[in-house]
């Protein structure tokens, strides 16, 4: 399960902006930008990758884990040095 945090509503009515949980490794947070229907299929328990299907992976990683693609890097290597 993911989270979106404090998700609020954009004027005039573009989308939500919601939050994602701090980093557990840089202590950073990111907010984006989702529309009503992505956080409609959120509230229905959709899967990261179909409520945040427009955005890079480690974006989807950070709302999933709570780690950055730097701390992710720094922890597990990059993908292409293995």
């Amino acid at each position: 399960m993911f989270k979106l945090n404090n998700p609020v509503k954009t004027e005039p009515l573009l989308g939500y902006k919601v939050q994602s949980n701090v980093c557990t490794g840089c202590g950073e947070s990111i907010t984006i930008l989702i529309t009503p229907e992505a956080l409609f299929l959120y509230n229905q328990g959709g899967y990261v990758q179909d409520v945040l299907s427009g955005f890079a992976p480690d974006v989807r990683e950070r709302f999933v884990s709570g780690i950055c693609g730097e701390c992710w890097k720094t922890l597990f290597g990059n993908e292409e040095e293995n």
